[in-house]
């Protein structure tokens, strides 16, 4: 397993169903799943 450099973690994200602005605020409070999905049309 990798860990996700700083710069990573501090872009801002959208979707739904998440609880903040960033990655990392996303994935803090304990363990998460993290899908990538990537469109390639």
């Amino acid at each position: 397993m990798e860990r996700i450099p700083d710069q990573v973690l501090d872009r801002p994200v959208a979707g739904r169903n998440l609880s903040g602005a960033t990655l990392r605020e996303v994935l803090a409070g304990g363990p998460k799943v993290l899908a990538l999905l990537r469109h390639l049309g």
